[in-house]
């Protein structure tokens, strides 16, 4: 019996044909499981982003409902205060299983960049050349601190004269390429790199020096600085006179709970036990009160996070505005 040559291509051409559509639907069937799997991680991923970013709010609320309780307490800042230590436990539980960080510091016992402007605070200036000068930072020596001091004065300053080592508009519009000069206040902390003698190692530092930005703020111009919250290298610059071990007694004092009544007028360090009576703070650069606080907020689950930051002005009446913010 002879086989028919026709059917048996006939039958290899739909056997191929079978093949090849079997192979299609199963390769449609595997881009419609990636392209439904991908649709389910990104609906995920936009429910847990607006959740997250629900609960940065909430941590910002919160950072203003403890700074409003505080000012409702007393009349007087200090480390001690709630808004400056938040109980991670009671965080994670309030967060519903979410992890939320909220961290307040306060920028009022930092030193003010724009209060340089102003030239009639030449004590203010000295505080400044001390504190570039502490061996911390990488500046060389008094006339590189001196030149810095006369750039940033005239950086903010409304005029076009120049101090003996500053820069002004003209200097500013012959770099390659130009810029003007704000002659006005800094606005961002990256501003001072704009800045002439401003490096990216004084501001950031580097391996070998620390850089200048955990220690000064935009924010301000009244030449204050809280002396119940200044850090270490700000207590330092208050004085000649003062050393590391001086600063630190200032700041264990300060820390003490059996302290805290002290607290609540400038002339506390006279009562640091051991504490030098020759050295005395200029009182009228300093205050126990603080304005402007920066405010950082971090939600995270699973391998989500978002991340709130920005600068809380606070008034005496209570009141609270955001200089800025933004997420992350």
């Amino acid at each position: 019996m002879k086989t028919d040559p026709v059917a048996g291509n006939q039958s290899g051409l739909a056997l191929v044909l079978t093949l090849l559509t079997i192979s299609f639907l199963v390769a449609m069937t595997v881009q419609l499981m990636i392209t439904i799997d991908r649709q389910v991680s990104e609906s995920t991923a936009q429910r847990e982003q607006v959740r997250l970013d629900s609960m940065v709010l909430a941590g910002l609320n919160l950072a203003r409902a403890a700074l409003v309780a505080d000012q409702q307490e007393n009349d007087f800042d200090s480390l001690q205060d709630t808004w400056a230590a938040f109980d991670p436990d009671k965080m994670r539980t309030l967060a519903g299983g979410v992890e939320l960080s909220v961290t307040v510091t306060d920028l009022s016992g930092r030193l003010q960049v724009n209060a340089l402007g102003d030239s009639a605070k030449d004590k203010y200036r000295e505080i400044w050349k001390r504190f570039l000068l502490s061996g911390r930072f990488a500046i060389a020596d008094e006339e590189e601190a001196e030149a810095l001091l006369d750039a940033l004065g005239d950086w903010i300053d409304k005029d076009e004269d120049e101090r003996p080592q500053g820069a002004e508009e003209l200097y500013y519009r012959s770099l390659n390429p130009p810029y003007g000069s704000r002659n006005d206040q800094v606005v961002y902390p990256e501003e001072l790199l704009l800045i002439k003698g401003m490096t990216p190692k004084i501001v950031y530092g580097d391996k070998a020096h620390e850089g200048i930005l955990n220690y000064i703020t935009v924010a301000g111009d009244d030449g204050k600085i809280n002396l119940n919250t200044a850090p270490l290298p700000v207590l330092m610059a208050l004085s000649p006179e003062m050393t590391p071990k001086l600063a630190q007694e200032l700041i264990d004092f300060r820390g003490d709970k059996d302290k805290i009544e002290a607290l609540t007028t400038v002339a506390w360090y006279q009562q640091v036990s051991g504490f030098p009576s020759t050295i005395g703070f200029r009182s009228d650069a300093l205050t126990v009160t603080s304005k402007y606080f920066d405010v950082r907020v971090k939600a995270a689950i699973h391998q989500y996070n978002r991340t709130g930051s920005g600068i809380l002005i606070r008034a005496e009446n209570q009141e609270q505005s955001m200089l800025c913010w933004k997420m992350e």
